[in-house]
């Protein structure tokens, strides 16, 4: 076949795709606007993935093949659940509502994915759908990489000093790749199935030997991870999930042959066994350790519900599978959405039962007020907020082979590195993030960001410590020293009473948005009054 009888072909599957889902191109269009124009619309990335992945929900083959009046019922509620979804996210004040609608587009992306594989031929399907996903990214990158360089050598070839993400060719090569790898996508139609030299030598000859001694050394580990948490590396989450992932997906390219049913069935059993010993670390692991981020997920102030539910339900499918002697089938659609359905269904998935926010939980402006707001700051008729930090140095700098040298004769106690940390300016509140408290004495960033604010409680004393006139300072005298060093200086930021003595290391203020200090507070003993 000829290029150009090729590119016949494709326009016309193009065409044919067109006509009868109209739908699924009036959102590719829609993706690849949303991308030319990011900069004036709020929240564009979030119309993005809804749009994308809206045309890969309506590829899904009972919608293709329904009847037109179905198609456009299917059109209507598609729009109006869109439209509603990012609506709530634009105009929300409450931090917990908008993590709700963060939450919904992850389900509903996440499950248009799904259910892009149908349940008829799964085996066969899968991996001709898969196939395809992945040569629609190849022309999204090819596109994406051919624009670049292209624009790259003419910019280098003429000096014109263009900046490619901040000119209008970053936008135009956006929206020209998504719109290419989404059309890409949206043509799919089976075909035979036809498995290559490749394909045969990876999944039927090399990896089923390859698996086995892979899967027991990792039972292996994680009976020692069960059994003894303290005495292995850190199980940084993604990797357990990451592996777990990759071994299925293998076992469902090996499932293609049949004089390997058995391999698949021993590696499921291996999977099963697996999750379960995932779940017994877990266990040991929130046993022995109050705050644990060595394993798993879950945050540590927050039961693990979610992640053993997950597991469990991973085990259960995994024996079932070997039990019922036919390994993968089309309910590992059903057991991915399930986990989908855990991990963000609002307000009790874990996404949200884990970030929800019990205070301060309204924001001073929602994301289109924002989105304004940035856009006249980043104008050029508006003067840009005031942003300034500095490092300072410590009291007695130690050599270069010792981190710290703390004298703590004439001191109770010693606070190393009190981190305060105000997200909003000016704060309605002070939340947790930006107090710090130590017996009598509660240190507090003040509402405006500007100065941290020291109270003993024994007798009432109020200290204000205001670090934004000496950084205001700094900035201007380092200004007019060098433009070389700004962000260092030699004298330290050192505060000192009777009570205490505070030695200032980092201290940021960013205009209408946020402050931050870092410092040691050094807590004087209390002199011992002499008895008569």
């Amino acid at each position: 076949m000829t290029f150009k009888e090729r590119m016949s072909e494709i326009m016309q599957s193009i065409r044919a795709a067109a006509v009868s889902s109209p739908s699924i191109f009036f959102f590719v269009v829609a993706a690849g606007i949303s991308q030319l124009f990011y900069k004036y619309i709020p929240n564009a990335i979030h119309l993005n993935f809804l749009f994308s992945f809206s045309v890969v929900l309506l590829c899904n083959d009972k919608i293709k093949a329904a009847a037109v009046r179905t198609k456009v019922i299917i059109f209507c509620c598609q729009t109006a659940a869109l439209t509603a979804m990012y609506l709530t996210g634009l105009l929300t004040l409450n931090k917990n509502i908008d993590l709700v609608y963060l939450s919904l587009i992850y389900l509903y992306c996440i499950c248009a994915f799904i259910f892009f594989f149908p349940a008829e031929d799964f085996l066969k399907e899968f991996k001709l759908r898969f196939i395809h996903v992945l040569v629609s990214l190849l022309f999204f990158g090819a596109v994406y990489c051919t624009l670049f360089v292209t624009v790259s050598l003419i910019n280098a070839i003429f000096y014109l000093n263009i900046v490619f993400t901040e000119s209008i060719i970053f936008r135009i090569t956006n929206a020209a790749a998504t719109v290419t790898a989404l059309t890409v996508f949206a043509v799919y139609h089976s075909k035979p199935l036809v498995h290559s030299k490749f394909f045969t030598l990876m999944f039927q000859k090399l990896l089923p030997i390859l698996l086995l001694p892979l899967g027991i050394l990792g039972l292996v580990y994680l009976a020692k991870y069960a059994l003894l948490p303290r005495s292995t590396e850190v199980m940084y989450f993604p990797l357990y999930y990451l592996v777990l992932g990759t071994i299925v997906l293998c076992l469902l390219m090996i499932q293609h042959f049949t004089d390997r049913q058995n391999i698949v069935r021993l590696m499921l059993g291996i999977l099963g066994t697996a999750s379960l010993l995932f779940i017994a670390a877990l266990l040991h692991e929130r046993t022995i350790t109050a705050r644990s981020y060595r394993i798993g997920f879950s945050v540590s102030d927050k039961l693990p519900l979610h992640e053993i539910a997950i597991n469990g339900l991973l085990a259960l499918y995994f024996f079932a599978a070997v039990f019922s002697r036919k390994n993968i089938t089309a309910k590992l659609r059903t057991v991915t959405a399930i986990i989908t359905i855990i991990l963000f269904f609002p307000v009790i998935g874990f996404y949200n039962y884990a970030y929800f926010e019990r205070e301060n939980i309204t924001r001073p402006r929602n994301d289109l007020a924002e989105f304004i707001h940035e856009r006249n700051r980043n104008s050029d008729s508006v003067p840009r907020p005031e942003y300034l930090y500095r490092y300072y140095p410590l009291e007695n700098q130690p050599p270069e082979n010792i981190d710290r040298i703390i004298e703590t004769t004439e001191y109770e106690a010693v606070l190393v590195k009190v981190d305060l940390d105000l997200n909003t300016i000016p704060a309605s509140s002070i939340p947790r993030d930006t107090r710090c408290r130590y017996r009598s004495f509660l240190f507090s960033m003040t509402p405006d960001g500007k100065s941290v604010k020291i109270s003993d409680e024994t007798d009432g004393q109020i200290v204000m410590l205001d670090f934004y006139t000496r950084l205001k300072t700094d900035s201007a005298e380092s200004e007019k020293i060098s433009d070389e060093t700004p962000f260092s200086d030699e004298t330290p930021f050192i505060y000192e009473d009777q009570k205490m003595k505070i030695i200032i290391q980092y201290a940021s203020y960013y205009e209408n948005r946020s402050a931050r200090v870092t410092f040691d507070a050094y807590i004087k003993k209390t002199p011992v009054m002499p008895q008569r």
